[in-house]
Protein backbone atom coordinates (compact mmCIF):
# COMPACT_ATOMS: atom_id res chain seq x y z
CA UNK A 1 0.00 0.00 0.00
CA UNK A 2 3.08 2.35 0.98
CA UNK A 3 4.40 1.55 -2.57
CA UNK A 4 0.90 2.63 -4.19
CA UNK A 5 0.43 6.03 -2.25
CA UNK A 6 4.65 7.00 -3.20
CA UNK A 7 3.64 6.26 -7.12
CA UNK A 8 0.39 7.83 -6.68
CA UNK A 9 1.86 11.18 -5.14
CA UNK A 10 4.55 10.74 -7.64
CA UNK A 11 3.16 11.21 -10.58
CA UNK A 12 0.53 13.61 -9.47
CA UNK A 13 2.65 15.64 -8.44
CA UNK A 14 4.14 15.77 -12.22
CA UNK A 15 0.69 15.97 -14.03
CA UNK A 16 -0.57 18.65 -11.36
CA UNK A 17 2.74 20.90 -12.99
CA UNK A 18 1.11 25.10 -12.76
CA UNK A 19 1.78 25.27 -16.79
CA UNK A 20 -0.25 22.32 -17.68
CA UNK A 21 -2.91 22.79 -14.99
CA UNK A 22 -3.81 26.35 -16.03
CA UNK A 23 -3.74 26.07 -19.77
CA UNK A 24 -6.09 23.02 -18.92
CA UNK A 25 -7.99 25.29 -16.51
CA UNK A 26 -8.28 27.84 -19.43
CA UNK A 27 -9.91 25.23 -21.40
CA UNK A 28 -12.05 23.54 -19.32
CA UNK A 29 -13.32 26.78 -17.92
CA UNK A 30 -14.00 28.50 -20.82
CA UNK A 31 -17.50 27.33 -20.64
CA UNK A 32 -18.22 30.08 -17.55
CA UNK A 33 -17.62 33.41 -19.78
CA UNK A 34 -19.65 31.76 -22.99
CA UNK A 35 -22.69 31.16 -20.59
CA UNK A 36 -22.13 34.49 -19.25
CA UNK A 37 -22.52 36.12 -22.19
CA UNK A 38 -25.26 33.93 -23.80
CA UNK A 39 -27.43 34.05 -20.57
CA UNK A 40 -26.78 37.86 -20.04
CA UNK A 41 -30.59 39.61 -20.04
CA UNK A 42 -32.37 36.08 -20.25
CA UNK A 43 -34.49 34.24 -17.71
CA UNK A 44 -32.74 32.14 -15.36
CA UNK A 45 -34.63 29.14 -17.04
CA UNK A 46 -32.98 30.40 -20.16
CA UNK A 47 -29.77 30.35 -18.19
CA UNK A 48 -30.32 27.13 -16.67
CA UNK A 49 -31.36 25.21 -19.95
CA UNK A 50 -28.62 26.85 -21.78
CA UNK A 51 -25.73 25.65 -19.17
CA UNK A 52 -26.87 22.15 -19.22
CA UNK A 53 -26.73 22.67 -23.27
CA UNK A 54 -23.89 23.79 -23.84
CA UNK A 55 -22.19 20.87 -20.60
CA UNK A 56 -23.46 17.69 -22.85
CA UNK A 57 -23.04 19.08 -26.07
CA UNK A 58 -19.48 21.11 -26.09
CA UNK A 59 -18.08 20.28 -22.65
CA UNK A 60 -18.47 16.85 -22.57
CA UNK A 61 -17.86 16.46 -26.61
CA UNK A 62 -15.01 18.39 -26.56
CA UNK A 63 -13.40 20.30 -23.78
CA UNK A 64 -13.32 17.80 -20.71
CA UNK A 65 -12.22 14.89 -22.95
CA UNK A 66 -9.27 16.87 -24.40
CA UNK A 67 -8.34 18.39 -20.93
CA UNK A 68 -8.56 14.59 -19.68
CA UNK A 69 -6.61 13.33 -22.95
CA UNK A 70 -3.87 15.37 -22.01
CA UNK A 71 -3.56 14.46 -18.56
CA UNK A 72 -3.54 10.80 -18.79
CA UNK A 73 -1.36 10.54 -21.91
CA UNK A 74 1.08 11.99 -19.88
CA UNK A 75 1.15 9.62 -16.56
CA UNK A 76 3.60 7.12 -17.99
CA UNK A 77 4.16 8.96 -21.28
CA UNK A 78 6.38 11.42 -19.92
CA UNK A 79 8.58 9.20 -17.65
CA UNK A 80 9.23 7.27 -20.81
CA UNK A 81 10.12 10.26 -23.02
CA UNK A 82 12.26 11.33 -20.72
CA UNK A 83 13.66 8.01 -19.78
CA UNK A 84 13.06 8.21 -16.38
CA UNK A 85 10.66 5.39 -16.19
CA UNK A 86 13.51 2.68 -15.64
CA UNK A 87 14.34 4.22 -12.57
CA UNK A 88 10.83 3.84 -11.18
CA UNK A 89 10.85 -0.14 -12.63
CA UNK A 90 14.41 -0.69 -10.96
CA UNK A 91 12.09 -0.43 -7.78
CA UNK A 92 10.94 -3.43 -6.35
CA UNK A 93 7.69 -2.65 -6.72
CA UNK A 94 5.19 -5.05 -8.58
CA UNK A 95 4.04 -3.53 -12.14
CA UNK A 96 0.56 -4.08 -11.01
CA UNK A 97 1.23 -1.29 -8.45
CA UNK A 98 2.81 1.07 -11.00
CA UNK A 99 -0.25 0.10 -13.47
CA UNK A 100 -3.22 1.07 -10.58
CA UNK A 101 -0.82 3.80 -9.78
CA UNK A 102 -0.81 5.86 -12.77
CA UNK A 103 -4.34 4.83 -13.28
CA UNK A 104 -5.28 6.58 -9.85
CA UNK A 105 -3.02 9.50 -10.48
CA UNK A 106 -4.16 10.43 -14.04
CA UNK A 107 -7.55 9.91 -12.87
CA UNK A 108 -7.41 12.10 -9.94
CA UNK A 109 -5.37 14.98 -11.57
CA UNK A 110 -7.93 14.60 -14.35
CA UNK A 111 -10.99 15.33 -12.27
CA UNK A 112 -8.92 18.26 -10.22
CA UNK A 113 -8.45 20.13 -13.49
CA UNK A 114 -11.85 18.99 -15.10
CA UNK A 115 -13.66 19.95 -11.64
CA UNK A 116 -11.79 23.58 -11.56
CA UNK A 117 -13.16 24.70 -14.70
CA UNK A 118 -16.72 22.94 -13.83
CA UNK A 119 -17.01 25.23 -10.49
CA UNK A 120 -16.33 27.97 -11.95
CA UNK A 121 -18.92 27.66 -14.74
CA UNK A 122 -21.05 26.26 -11.77
CA UNK A 123 -20.88 29.76 -10.11
CA UNK A 124 -21.80 31.70 -13.54
CA UNK A 125 -24.81 29.01 -14.12
CA UNK A 126 -26.04 29.23 -10.49
CA UNK A 127 -25.66 33.54 -10.37
CA UNK A 128 -28.02 33.53 -13.68
CA UNK A 129 -30.22 30.93 -12.98
CA UNK A 130 -30.61 31.40 -9.67
CA UNK A 131 -30.54 27.40 -9.59
CA UNK A 132 -27.32 26.26 -7.69
CA UNK A 133 -27.60 21.95 -8.12
CA UNK A 134 -26.55 22.57 -11.95
CA UNK A 135 -23.33 21.28 -11.27
CA UNK A 136 -24.13 18.44 -9.83
CA UNK A 137 -24.81 16.48 -12.34
CA UNK A 138 -21.19 17.94 -14.08
CA UNK A 139 -19.20 16.96 -11.41
CA UNK A 140 -20.87 13.07 -11.82
CA UNK A 141 -20.29 13.14 -15.34
CA UNK A 142 -16.65 15.03 -14.59
CA UNK A 143 -15.71 11.58 -12.18
CA UNK A 144 -16.71 9.20 -14.81
CA UNK A 145 -14.42 11.53 -17.71
CA UNK A 146 -11.79 11.17 -15.46
CA UNK A 147 -11.44 7.12 -14.69
CA UNK A 148 -12.57 6.26 -18.16
CA UNK A 149 -9.63 9.11 -19.61
CA UNK A 150 -7.15 7.63 -17.88
CA UNK A 151 -8.20 3.80 -18.64
CA UNK A 152 -7.93 4.75 -21.71
CA UNK A 153 -5.06 6.87 -22.32
CA UNK A 154 -2.37 6.03 -19.87
CA UNK A 155 -1.78 2.55 -21.69
CA UNK A 156 -1.60 4.42 -24.85
CA UNK A 157 0.61 6.81 -23.54
CA UNK A 158 3.14 4.70 -22.52
CA UNK A 159 3.43 2.63 -26.28
CA UNK A 160 2.96 5.13 -28.37
CA UNK A 161 5.14 8.40 -28.92
CA UNK A 162 2.28 11.09 -30.36
CA UNK A 163 -0.21 9.37 -28.23
CA UNK A 164 -2.05 12.76 -27.14
CA UNK A 165 -2.59 12.98 -31.16
CA UNK A 166 -3.75 9.93 -31.78
CA UNK A 167 -5.98 10.23 -28.88
CA UNK A 168 -7.18 13.69 -30.47
CA UNK A 169 -7.76 11.74 -33.74
CA UNK A 170 -9.71 8.83 -31.42
CA UNK A 171 -12.16 12.25 -29.80
CA UNK A 172 -12.89 13.44 -33.64
CA UNK A 173 -13.58 10.13 -35.43
CA UNK A 174 -14.79 7.57 -33.00
CA UNK A 175 -16.47 9.95 -30.44
CA UNK A 176 -17.50 12.04 -32.90
CA UNK A 177 -18.28 10.72 -36.39
CA UNK A 178 -18.50 6.96 -36.09
CA UNK A 179 -20.28 6.58 -32.50
CA UNK A 180 -22.80 9.27 -34.24
CA UNK A 181 -23.67 6.91 -37.32
CA UNK A 182 -22.80 3.50 -36.70
CA UNK A 183 -25.51 2.72 -33.53
CA UNK A 184 -23.58 -0.91 -33.06
CA UNK A 185 -20.41 0.59 -31.55
CA UNK A 186 -22.22 3.37 -29.00
CA UNK A 187 -22.35 1.73 -25.93
CA UNK A 188 -18.64 1.96 -26.13
CA UNK A 189 -18.42 5.42 -26.58
CA UNK A 190 -17.25 7.22 -23.47
CA UNK A 191 -18.52 10.47 -24.81
CA UNK A 192 -22.15 8.60 -24.11
CA UNK A 193 -21.36 6.57 -21.29
CA UNK A 194 -20.31 10.13 -19.39
CA UNK A 195 -23.40 11.79 -20.72
CA UNK A 196 -25.25 8.42 -19.19
CA UNK A 197 -24.36 9.63 -16.12
CA UNK A 198 -24.43 12.99 -16.01
CA UNK A 199 -28.66 13.26 -17.27
CA UNK A 200 -28.89 10.76 -14.40
CA UNK A 201 -28.30 13.52 -12.10
CA UNK A 202 -29.73 16.51 -14.41
CA UNK A 203 -32.82 18.72 -14.57
CA UNK A 204 -33.58 19.11 -18.23
CA UNK A 205 -36.27 20.38 -19.77
CA UNK A 206 -38.50 17.99 -22.68
CA UNK A 207 -36.40 19.75 -25.29
CA UNK A 208 -32.78 19.13 -23.58
CA UNK A 209 -33.87 15.46 -23.08
CA UNK A 210 -35.08 14.98 -26.12
CA UNK A 211 -31.44 16.36 -27.47
CA UNK A 212 -29.64 13.82 -24.99
CA UNK A 213 -31.80 11.15 -26.02
CA UNK A 214 -30.48 11.37 -29.27
CA UNK A 215 -26.85 11.89 -28.26
CA UNK A 216 -27.42 8.30 -26.98
CA UNK A 217 -28.88 6.35 -29.24
CA UNK A 218 -28.68 3.05 -27.86
CA UNK A 219 -27.48 3.81 -24.17
CA UNK A 220 -29.71 3.86 -21.69
CA UNK A 221 -29.15 6.69 -18.79
CA UNK A 222 -28.18 5.64 -15.94
CA UNK A 223 -25.20 6.60 -13.24
CA UNK A 224 -24.96 2.95 -12.14
CA UNK A 225 -24.34 1.34 -15.69
CA UNK A 226 -21.39 4.08 -16.37
CA UNK A 227 -19.94 3.61 -13.24
CA UNK A 228 -19.50 -0.14 -14.27
CA UNK A 229 -18.91 0.36 -17.14
CA UNK A 230 -15.75 2.48 -16.61
CA UNK A 231 -15.03 0.28 -13.64
CA UNK A 232 -14.22 -2.80 -16.68
CA UNK A 233 -12.35 -0.17 -18.27
CA UNK A 234 -9.93 0.61 -15.32
CA UNK A 235 -9.63 -2.93 -14.35
CA UNK A 236 -8.39 -3.91 -17.99
CA UNK A 237 -6.48 -0.93 -18.51
CA UNK A 238 -4.81 -1.68 -15.35
CA UNK A 239 -4.22 -5.16 -16.24
CA UNK A 240 -2.42 -4.08 -20.02
CA UNK A 241 -0.23 -1.33 -18.68
CA UNK A 242 0.96 -3.78 -16.03
CA UNK A 243 1.48 -6.44 -19.03
CA UNK A 244 3.18 -3.66 -20.76
CA UNK A 245 5.82 -2.90 -18.50
CA UNK A 246 6.42 -6.49 -17.76
CA UNK A 247 6.88 -7.39 -21.17
CA UNK A 248 9.30 -4.39 -22.20
CA UNK A 249 12.86 -4.22 -21.63
CA UNK A 250 12.40 -0.56 -20.87
CA UNK A 251 15.28 -0.82 -18.02
CA UNK A 252 17.29 -1.14 -21.35
CA UNK A 253 15.90 1.83 -22.90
Amino acid sequence: MKALFLVVGSITGRLMRRRRSIAMFFLTGSLAPLLFFLSLGRSGSFAAEMYNNLTFGLAMATLYPVAALVVSTAALGEERKAHTLPFLLLKPVPRVVIALGALIAAAVSAFVILEAGVLVTWLVAGVMSGDWSLGIATTVGVAVQSVASAALFVPLGLVLNRATLFGLGYLFLWEGILSSFIAGIQASSIYRIVVSAWADFASMTIDTYDAVDVILGRVAIGAGGAAAKVAVMALVSVLLTASILKRRDLVGE
